[in-house]
Formats: structure tokens, sequence, C-alpha cells
């Protein structure tokens, strides 16, 4: 009897769904503490019945999404949370799960292995799947999902440092690093970025638009150099190849309507100065792919690197090979990824739906993408790595890359994957490389844009997956296929150990170590910077709640792109910038992952020792090429304000005990500072201002073309601990 009650109670909970289209259910998250054990993250989760019926412990399972956490722990048994297969992860009741009667919310205390440091870690794409047994509305359900804000010090830091040691950036932090970039000697610069080599000035100014341009070349010049005499009637343009005259042009299209009369000497120091992007893990419309190749032109960067296949997705199609896109470019809700693959990241459930998880590049757009990006002499290198990060194309592409015996072998992945590795002894996976090279090679031939190097990834392939015998039999094979088309091997610098330094093989130096790409170089190895603590664009601004972004191997803005020195070596070849795509959620977010990061790129790798001070540099960032993408419409970032309390230093301002002296600073000259105390009223801050002393936070953050940044915390109390009981008030838990 008490069975058959059950099986009503589950029957009517899925009746109710199966009858509305309002979700049953929904989630709200919050963030507890950050280390209660060293490593081990607290979180709360609060389920709201919004059916009718009770919600029991049977008949339902609930899917969503959590990048870098792995579940250890939940308090009460009531719920069990599994991590599936890499950021997937189910909820389902257990059978201590007490029924949730109508408009009645339960909250469980969970804990993961990690840390949760900023509001945009946490869990997406909730949705709900039922009972299979009962035949009732299969059909995947949203499940809403509200977040709560980071409040406290110990939702926002860690207990431990990270590896690079890299604090918070409370009010304090940022001041002193606003303080360092605006310290530097500043002298007048020319608005151009990267800087020209040599700039020498003779009276007059010339009118671009009335000027005669007279264009010469010397096949005795550096390549992509160029020089420029500039009278007040005459332009006269001298480079070796066309690259050079373009990017004289763009000196000129960067100074604007006015020019100083002179001569102008300029080149790269690095041939490679690129940018890749990585459309799998989250896709955008290649179409808006242009707008940065447009910004890429205008300073000088000339390689897009294509990241076209991972475990995530497969985004270019292949004549001869629909699956790969049919199947392996879509995610959503399945239960053998016969029809799409598992849902990752943002993208919810639905495989059709028009989100980041779902889409690809058609063989017209990528031919249409390489003569737009040929124009502007930017060389486009598409990467399909490989054997590892295989998922997709291993999934899409059923047991012909793999079989039940190459699947039983044990590994894990960087990113927590267990199967993202193609049985590189099969016969059919050096024909499925071979043809993928083939169909690539002939749309770049048909775009007019040859293919002369191709990136095989190379990289994170797991312990367990591979013996050394048959990676490297694999590798042998793909290197043939390539030297076949005349293509130069590329790939991440874990391919030096199957790539002989004889095969050419460009190495992407993306650890930070300040040794290992200097070992490769010294080895014969073409090197290519791509230092992850400098050029991850996807990593976070700063250690701060609100920012967005990965920081596992630090932070990167546009500081920290440009205030270093690369290593210079002849078989240093060139800089490339990196945005990965785990975080992206639009491509709004793409530029603004990107701008003003690009910068420090842009002037490094014309520049390995550019003349600028680091307060020179800032002012061209934020005074002249940040407003000009406000102007055209862009999406960037702004560095947010410091805050710092001061001693009185001024004897006229009499100041008692009762109150302390607090002062902001910002990076641009530009804008506003707007800061709140604890009555949460935002005011304009203007000098040196005086708060009550027993003011607990000062809030501040700055308005720049139309714009505001993040906003910056000061504690001015000690906010460190959280009496329990109220913690427990705040979230409304029930232990």
């Amino acid at each position: 009897m008490k069975t058959f009650v059950r099986l009503l109670s589950v029957v009517a909970f899925i009746t109710l769904t199966a009858c509305s289209s309002n979700p049953p259910m929904s989630i709200h998250w919050e963030m507890g503490k950050n280390d209660v054990t060293p490593g081990v993250c607290e979180l709360y989760y609060t389920i709201t019945n919004l059916s009718d019926e009770p919600i029991t412990n049977e008949g339902w399972t609930l899917y969503f999404n959590y990048m870098s956490l792995h579940p250890i722990y939940t308090e009460g048994d009531q719920i069990l949370q599994t991590e599936l297969q890499a950021s997937y992860h189910s909820i389902t009741p257990t059978a201590d799960f007490q029924p949730l009667m109508p408009d009645s919310s339960r909250t469980f205390k969970l804990r993961f292995k990690g840390n949760a440091i900023r509001q945009t870690s946490r869990p997406e794409g909730f949705f709900l799947i039922q009972d299979s047994r009962f035949k009732i509305n299969q059909k995947p359900i949203s499940i809403p999902c509200t977040y709560a804000p980071f409040t406290r010090p110990e939702q926002m830091k860690r207990g431990i440092v990270t590896w690079e040691k890299t604090p918070y950036a409370d009010g304090a932090y940022v001041y002193d690093y606003v303080e360092n970039i605006l310290s530097g000697e500043e002298k007048f610069v020319q608005p151009l970025l990267p800087q020209p080599k040599k700039m020498e000035y003779t009276d007059g100014v010339c009118e671009v638009a009335k000027a005669e341009i007279v264009v010469r070349t010397d096949a005795n010049m550096v390549s992509e150099g160029y020089t420029m005499i500039i009278t007040p009637t005459t332009i006269t343009i001298e480079a070796s190849d066309e690259a050079g005259i373009f990017y004289a042009k763009q000196t000129l299209k960067q100074w604007g309507e006015l020019v100083p009369c002179g001569r102008v000497t300029d080149y790269p120091d690095l041939h490679h100065r690129g940018i890749m992007l990585d459309v799998v893990r989250n896709y955008y419309p290649v179409d808006s792919i242009y707008r940065i190749l447009d910004i890429m032109a205008y300073h000088k960067l000339n390689v897009l690197h294509f990241h076209l296949s991972d475990d995530e997705a497969w985004r270019l199609e292949i004549p001869g090979l629909p699956q790969l896109t049919d199947i392996g470019s879509k995610r959503g809700y399945t239960v053998d990824e016969s029809e799409c693959l598992l849902p990752m990241y943002c993208g919810g459930w639905d495989p059709n739906a028009p989100t980041t998880a779902n889409g690809y590049i058609t063989r017209e757009k990528y031919i249409e993408l390489l003569r737009y990006a040929g124009a502007r002499h930017i060389r486009v290198i598409p990467e399909i790595d490989m054997p590892g990060h295989m998922r997709a194309c291993k999934k899409a592409m059923g047991n012909l890359l793999t079989d039940s015996a190459f699947d039983a072998r044990v590994y894990k992945s960087a990113q927590n994957y267990t199967d993202n590795v193609i049985d590189v002894t099969k016969p059919y996976a050096i024909e499925f490389i071979d043809h993928v090279v083939t169909e690539i090679v002939k749309m770049h031939e048909e775009a007019g844009h040859p293919l002369t190097i191709f990136n095989i990834g190379g990289d994170e392939v797991p312990k367990g997956a591979l013996t050394k015998e048959e990676h490297q039999a694999f590798i042998d094979e793909v290197l043939a296929i390539l030297n076949r088309y005349n293509l130069q091997p590329m790939g991440w610098e874990e391919i030096t150990h199957f790539c002989p330094a004889e095969s050419k093989a460009i190495c992407y130096s993306w650890l930070n170590s300040d040794t290992k790409p200097l070992e490769m170089a010294e080895a014969g190895y073409p090197v290519v910077l791509a230092n992850a603590n400098r050029l991850y664009f996807d990593f976070a601004y700063c250690n701060h709640h609100e920012e967005k972004g990965l920081n596992w191997g630090g932070y990167t803005d546009e500081y920290r792109s440009f205030d270093w020195e690369p290593l210079i070596h002849p078989n240093v070849i060139g800089m490339n910038a990196q945005l990965w795509g785990e975080v992206i959620r639009s491509f709004a977010q793409v530029e603004w992952q990107i701008y003003p990061k690009i910068y420090g790129l842009a002037e490094r790798a014309w520049n390995n020792r550019s003349a600028l001070t680091l307060s020179e540099y800032n002012h061209l960032v934020y005074e002249v090429f940040v407003p000009q993408l406000s102007a055209s419409g862009r999406n960037f970032h702004i560095q947010q304000p410091g805050i710092k309390v001061v001693e009185v230093d001024n004897p006229q301002l009499q100041l008692d005990d009762s109150h302390v002296l607090v002062k902001m600073n910002k990076v641009m000259q530009g804008g506003e500072i707007l800061y709140c105390l604890d009555d949460g009223e935002w005011r304009a801050y203007n000098n040196t201002t005086a708060v009550p002393a027993d003011t607990k936070i000062v809030k501040a953050k700055v308005r720049y073309l139309g714009k505001e940044s993040n906003t910056t915390w000061l504690w001015l109390q000690d906010q460190h601990h959280v009496d329990a009981t109220a913690q427990e008030k705040n979230t409304g838990a029930t232990f």
C-alpha cells in the first residue's frame, strides 16, 4: 500500500508538469564560504515547489552545469549530486527525501572540492527530467534559477592563496595598483599602437585627405616593414611587400586627418602576431568575428588562430562527413549522444535553441572569412586538436574512432573527461584526419588564402589513454599527411614530446614557465609566446568577485599583456593571445574579454622592448583607443577604482576620531568616481572624503564612456567572521 501511495504521488507530480508549461520548481543558489576545510567550499541550493502537488523522492532528476567544482558532500542525505562528465551534473532525490509541499522551500547545504570566488562561478542551465518508467512528458523542462549576490568577504576570498598569490582586489589593493600605473614618467606620445620604431619630425603637418600618396616597393626592406616620408603635400610609402604598405596606411589611419611631417621607419620584431579564438566551447556567429579582424588589422596583428574542434563541439562543416556538424555542433539533453552531445557550460537542454551551445561554420562562411581576413593581411590558421580533446568528433563518428575495448581504458583529462581520446590504432583514425586536412586545404585554396601552417593541438592527452608508442606512431602519420600538403605543423608545447625539432613544428609556449620557451628555442623549435599569465584573455581581469573569467594561471588585464619583457631569441617567431570559450556567454563578452587587453599584445608583439612607460601606455589605452571602441559601438572592460584610508595631511582640516579620510583613484583622466557608504546612496567623488569611522564598507565604481566598472569594496570594519546563526537566517537554510 505504501508503494502504491508513493507511485500515485509521483504520477500526480509528473501529470501536473505534463499539463502545464510552468516549471514545477525553482532553484535559488547562494555562496556560503570558501575553505571551510582547505580547498573546499560550501554552497546552498534552495528548491521551491511551484506546483500544486508534493514533490516526492521519486520520478525526477535535475540536470545542470557547474565548472571546476566537484561535489563531495551533501548534508542530510536527502539529495544526491553526481558529476556525470566534466561540468555536467545531476541532482536526484534519495530515499530519505521528505515530500516538499506546494509553495514550500527547502535549502540544502553542499560542499565541493574547489573555490567559488566570483559571482559568475555558479551553476547554470538547470532542467528537469522525469522518470521514463511513466512515459509522461519526457520533454525536458527548463528550471529557473536565481542567484544571491556576494556580500561577505568569506564568499569573495580564499582562505588559501592562489599559486600566483594574487590577493583579492579590494579598495587598498586596487589603489596601489592604480598608483603604480600612474606613477611612471610620462611624455607626449603619438596616438599610435603599436608605436613606430622611429619617428623624425620636421616642421608642418599634412592633411591626409588632400595629400598625394606615392607608393614604392623595395625588396631589400624588412618584411612587413615600411618607411613614410611626410611633407605638407605628399606622403611617400616605401615597403618590401603589400603588408608593409597596408601597415603604413594603418598608421596614417590611426593618426587621423592631420599627421606630423617627417620620416617614419617601422617594422615588426615578430612576424606572428595573433589571437586564438575558441568557438568550440561556446559558439558565436562567424560574421561577428569580422569586427575583431578589423581591430586586429588596425593594430597590425596578422594571425587568426581558429580553434575549431574540441571535446564539447565540432564547429566546421567538412564535406563528406556531415555527422561532424549534424551531431557534433549541437549540445542538449541526450541519453546516448546519437543526435547531439551532452549539454556543457550554459547551453541548457535544447540542441536546436539559438544558444552559444549550438552552431557551426559552413564551408561557404569559412571561405568568406578567409577572404575577409586575407584582404587585411591576416593569416587564418585552423586548429583541429588531436589525439586528445577529440570527444566531439569521437561521439559524432560513433564506433569509427573507438570501440568498447578502447573505451575501457581508464583516464581523466584536465577538464575531467573520461572519454575524449580517439583510438589512434584504428586505420580509420588516420583516414579521418587525412580527409579533414584535405577538405580544409581545399577551402583555403578556393578562398585564395593558401594554407601553409596547420595546428594539430596535441595538448593535454591524459595519462593512461594511449601508450607512448601508440601516440608517437599516430603523430608520425599525421606529420606525413601535413608534409604531403607542404604544411608546417603547429601545436601547443606538449608536441615537442612527439614532433622532432627537424619537423620545424611551431610550438606555443603556454604554461607559465620562464625556462620552457628558451629550452624549445634552443632545441631548434620555432616558438610562439602564449604565456597564460600574460596572454590568456579568458582569464578574469583581476581577483574580484564581479569579474568573469577563469584564473587557474593567474589574472590578465591590459597591463599584464603589456608590462613584461618577452623572451628575445632568433627562434622566437611570434606572440599569441588566447580567448578560450568556457566563460563566453555572448559575443558582447568576447569583446569585453579582448578589449582593452589587445593593446598590450599589439605593442609587445610589434615592439618586444617597447619605449613606452606604463603611464604612457595607459594614456594611449584610455584617452585614445578605448574612446574609439566606444564610438564604434564595441563592448569593452574598464578598470575599477581604488579606495584607501589616508592620514590627515592638511592642517586646515579638522578631523576628530569619529571620522576617517578616504581617498580614491582611477586610471583614466575622464569619467567620474561614484561611491557609497552603508546607507547605499551613491555620491560623486571629488576629493579626499571624510567618512564616519563606524562605516562598515566603502564601495566605489567608475562611470566612463557610458559604462560602469565593477564595484570596489573596502571594509573599514572586520567582516571576516560571520555568526553562524546570522548565516542561516540569511540563506533561509534548514538543516
